[in-house]
Protein backbone atom coordinates (compact mmCIF):
# COMPACT_ATOMS: atom_id res chain seq x y z
CA UNK A 1 0.00 0.00 0.00
CA UNK A 2 0.87 3.14 -0.62
CA UNK A 3 1.60 6.13 1.82
CA UNK A 4 -1.08 8.24 0.77
CA UNK A 5 -3.40 5.18 0.85
CA UNK A 6 -2.33 4.21 4.48
CA UNK A 7 -2.91 8.07 5.76
CA UNK A 8 -6.83 8.07 3.97
CA UNK A 9 -7.80 5.27 5.95
CA UNK A 10 -6.31 6.51 8.89
CA UNK A 11 -8.23 9.76 8.16
CA UNK A 12 -11.69 7.95 7.54
CA UNK A 13 -11.41 5.25 10.41
CA UNK A 14 -10.64 8.92 12.39
CA UNK A 15 -13.40 10.60 11.36
CA UNK A 16 -15.87 7.44 11.58
CA UNK A 17 -14.56 7.74 15.31
CA UNK A 18 -16.93 10.90 15.40
CA UNK A 19 -19.78 8.74 14.81
CA UNK A 20 -18.89 5.45 16.97
CA UNK A 21 -17.81 7.71 20.20
CA UNK A 22 -21.24 8.81 20.38
CA UNK A 23 -23.75 7.16 22.73
CA UNK A 24 -22.59 3.77 21.61
CA UNK A 25 -19.43 3.98 24.37
CA UNK A 26 -20.64 3.94 27.81
CA UNK A 27 -17.69 1.59 28.94
CA UNK A 28 -14.60 2.35 31.52
CA UNK A 29 -12.95 4.68 29.78
CA UNK A 30 -16.17 6.55 29.28
CA UNK A 31 -14.15 10.12 30.09
CA UNK A 32 -10.99 9.56 28.12
CA UNK A 33 -13.03 8.21 24.92
CA UNK A 34 -15.47 11.39 25.02
CA UNK A 35 -13.42 14.11 26.17
CA UNK A 36 -9.61 13.27 25.26
CA UNK A 37 -9.16 10.27 22.21
CA UNK A 38 -10.46 12.81 19.33
CA UNK A 39 -7.89 15.49 20.69
CA UNK A 40 -5.47 13.07 20.54
CA UNK A 41 -6.18 11.47 17.00
CA UNK A 42 -7.29 14.54 15.07
CA UNK A 43 -4.26 16.17 15.59
CA UNK A 44 -2.21 13.06 14.60
CA UNK A 45 -4.24 12.69 11.85
CA UNK A 46 -3.80 16.26 10.29
CA UNK A 47 0.17 16.00 11.45
CA UNK A 48 -0.05 12.65 8.66
CA UNK A 49 -2.21 14.32 6.35
CA UNK A 50 -0.11 17.47 6.11
CA UNK A 51 2.84 15.16 5.05
CA UNK A 52 1.03 14.48 1.90
CA UNK A 53 1.61 18.20 0.58
CA UNK A 54 4.46 17.89 -1.93
CA UNK A 55 6.01 21.51 -0.09
CA UNK A 56 9.76 20.76 1.18
CA UNK A 57 8.67 23.68 4.46
CA UNK A 58 4.72 22.33 4.93
CA UNK A 59 5.72 18.73 4.51
CA UNK A 60 8.67 19.01 6.58
CA UNK A 61 8.01 17.78 10.08
CA UNK A 62 8.84 20.47 12.34
CA UNK A 63 6.46 22.53 10.86
CA UNK A 64 3.67 20.17 10.76
CA UNK A 65 4.19 20.21 14.02
CA UNK A 66 4.00 23.64 15.05
CA UNK A 67 1.68 23.82 13.11
CA UNK A 68 -1.04 21.80 14.30
CA UNK A 69 -0.20 21.93 17.73
CA UNK A 70 -0.67 25.72 17.45
CA UNK A 71 -3.95 25.64 15.79
CA UNK A 72 -4.69 23.42 18.68
CA UNK A 73 -4.00 25.71 21.14
CA UNK A 74 -5.56 28.67 19.14
CA UNK A 75 -8.66 26.89 19.34
CA UNK A 76 -8.60 26.26 22.98
CA UNK A 77 -7.63 29.74 23.92
CA UNK A 78 -10.66 31.14 21.91
CA UNK A 79 -12.30 28.98 24.50
CA UNK A 80 -10.75 30.06 27.82
CA UNK A 81 -11.95 33.61 26.15
CA UNK A 82 -15.47 32.57 25.30
CA UNK A 83 -15.36 32.69 21.74
CA UNK A 84 -16.36 28.63 21.15
CA UNK A 85 -15.00 27.13 18.47
CA UNK A 86 -14.60 23.26 17.59
CA UNK A 87 -16.00 22.84 21.04
CA UNK A 88 -17.10 25.22 23.96
CA UNK A 89 -15.36 24.38 27.26
CA UNK A 90 -12.04 25.15 27.72
CA UNK A 91 -9.62 22.10 29.36
CA UNK A 92 -6.24 22.50 29.63
CA UNK A 93 -5.84 19.07 29.54
CA UNK A 94 -7.00 19.41 25.59
CA UNK A 95 -3.38 20.91 25.09
CA UNK A 96 -1.75 17.99 26.28
CA UNK A 97 -3.98 15.75 24.52
CA UNK A 98 -2.89 17.80 21.30
CA UNK A 99 0.96 17.46 22.28
CA UNK A 100 0.08 14.22 21.91
CA UNK A 101 -1.65 13.56 19.30
CA UNK A 102 1.16 15.45 17.43
CA UNK A 103 3.99 13.03 19.23
CA UNK A 104 1.93 10.07 18.07
CA UNK A 105 1.89 11.35 14.05
CA UNK A 106 5.37 12.27 14.17
CA UNK A 107 5.91 8.62 16.08
CA UNK A 108 3.91 6.80 13.43
CA UNK A 109 5.23 9.22 10.48
CA UNK A 110 8.84 9.23 11.19
CA UNK A 111 9.74 5.86 12.98
CA UNK A 112 7.33 3.08 13.10
CA UNK A 113 5.86 3.21 9.23
CA UNK A 114 9.27 3.75 7.33
CA UNK A 115 10.37 0.67 9.82
CA UNK A 116 7.71 -1.89 8.48
CA UNK A 117 6.85 -0.12 5.07
CA UNK A 118 10.14 -0.11 3.29
CA UNK A 119 8.46 2.46 0.40
CA UNK A 120 7.39 4.71 3.61
CA UNK A 121 9.81 7.58 2.46
CA UNK A 122 9.71 7.85 -1.22
CA UNK A 123 7.57 10.63 -2.52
Amino acid sequence: MTRKVIITVIALLVAGLHFLKGRIFQGQLHLFVHGYMIDIFLPMTFFLLMSLIPNNIIGSPRFRAIAVFGCGCCIELSQYFGYPIFGSTFDPLDIVAYAGGVALGALLDLLIFPRFIPSWNDA
